[in-house]
């Protein structure tokens, strides 16, 4: 994938989403993480040596890791 590796569980989730359009929104999601992956909150549990952040879009979230220049996709979450 473009944008970096995309755990399994995120897969499944991917394919569980119920249409197009939301899965192109995650996507879009995904390409603005990814552009300023430091923009979005840190949220590793106290001393995690993982840089795990979230990132929210109108009805969808990532929680995602950076590494250079992509960004490892670990869930998504959908409230549309």
């Amino acid at each position: 994938m473009r944008y970096g590796v995309v755990e399994e569980l995120a897969v499944e989730v991917m394919a569980q989403l119920p249409s197009d359009e939301a899965r192109w929104e995650v996507m879009a999601l995904v390409d603005v993480a990814r552009m300023d992956p430091q923009a979005w909150p840190d949220v590793r549990d106290p001393g995690s040596v993982e840089e795990i952040r979230e990132a929210f879009g109108r009805r969808c979230w990532i929680q995602y890791m950076p590494h250079a220049g992509a960004i490892e996709v670990r869930d998504i979450g959908w409230a549309g």
